[in-house]
C-alpha cells in the first residue's frame, strides 16, 4: 500500500487510527527479526497503556520503548534529508538507555570491528564507515530496487556497533514513504528468506532475490492494511 509522506504525517496526529496498527505491524516484525520476545499483544498494550506485560530482558524492554518513539521520530523528519546527523540520531533514539549506552556505542559508528554470527561476511572496517556512508547517503533512490540495493550495502557497511538492522529497516520505511513505493514491512514469516537473499545480494551484488522478497511482504502487509484502505484514501485527499 502506497501512502505519501503529507498523509503518513496526518495519520499520525490521529488517535486510535491505522497509524498505529502500521507502528505495531512494522515494530513487531522488525525487532523480533532481532530476538525480541514482545508479541503483538504485550506490544499494543505498551503502546496504549504504557505498561510492560510479560517476560522481557531489561534491554529488549528498553529498546521497545525506544523504537515506538524512533517510529514517531522517522515519520516527524520524513521531509528533511536523510544525513550523516539524522542517521547516527536514529541509534541515539534507538539505543538510548541500553547498555550499549554504558560502553559509549550510542549514536556513534563503530569504534570495534564487528561480525555476523555464522555468516562469512567480511564487514567494514570502523575507518571505513564514515566514507562508505556519506557515498550512500549520497545514492538516489527511485524504486524498489534501489532501496533494495541501498539496504545490501548499509548492512553490509554495518556502521553501527548494534542496531543495525533495525536502523536499516527503518531507512526502508522512510524510502518508500519518499518515493511513493509501497510499504515494506519486513514479515517474520519470510525471515529465512530475507536473511538468504540479502546475503546473496551482499555477496553477489544482485538484488533481484532481495526485491522478490520485498515485494512478498508489500503484498502481506496491504492485505493486513485493506480494512484501512478507505481511511488512508480519505486523508490522502485531505492533504495532497
Amino acid at each position: 500500500m502506497k501512502i505519501s509522506i503529507n498523509t503518513m504525517q496526518k495519520l499520525s496526529k490521529i488517535k486510535n487510527s491505522v497509524y498505529d496498527d502500521i507502528k505495531i505491524e512494522y515494530l513487531y516484525h522488525s525487532n523480533k527479526l532481532e530476538g525480541s520476545t514482545f508479541n503483538i499483544e504485550q506490544l499494543n498494550v505498551l503502546l496504549e497503556e504504557n505498561m510492560v506485560v510479560g517476560e522481557h530482558s531489561v534491554d529488549d524492554v528498553q529498546e521497545t520503548i525506544n523504537s515506538l518513539e524512533l517510529f514517531d521520530f522517522v515519520v516527524e523528519t520524513l521531509n528533511e534529508k536523510l544525513t550523516d546527523r539524522l542517521l547516527r540520531e536514529y541509534h541515539s533514539i534507538l539505543k538510548k538507555n541500553t547498555s550499549d549506552a554504558n560502553y559509549g556505542f550510542v549514536g556513534i559508528y563503530k569504534k570495534i570491528p564487528n561480525k555476523l554470527r555464522n555468516v562469512d561476511i567480511k564487514l567494514a572496517e570502523p575507518y571505513e564507515v564514515e566514507g562508505l556512508i556519506k557515498n550512500l547517503l549520497d545514492k538516489k533512490i527511485e524504486n524498489i530496487k534501489d532501496i533494495a540495493d541501498f539496504h545490501q550495502k548499509f548492512e553490509h557497511i554495518h556502521p553501527f556497533q548494534d542496531g543495525n538492522g533495525r536502523i536499516g529497516r527503518f531507512i526502508i520505511l522512510r524510502q518508500c514513504l519518499e518515493n511513493n513505493v509501497d510499504l515494506i514491512a519486513i514479515d517474520d514469516e519470510y525471515n529465512k528468506e530475507y536473511r538468504e537473499a540479502l546475503y546473496k545480494a551482499q555477496t553477489s551484488g544482485t538484488v533481484e532475490q532481495l526485491v522478490q522478497v520485498f515485494e512478498k511482504c508489500q503484498k502481506r502487509l496491504d492485505e493486513k492494511l485493506q480494512c484501512y484502505k478507505s481511511t488512508i484514501e480519505q486523508v490522502s485527499k485531505e492533504v495532497n
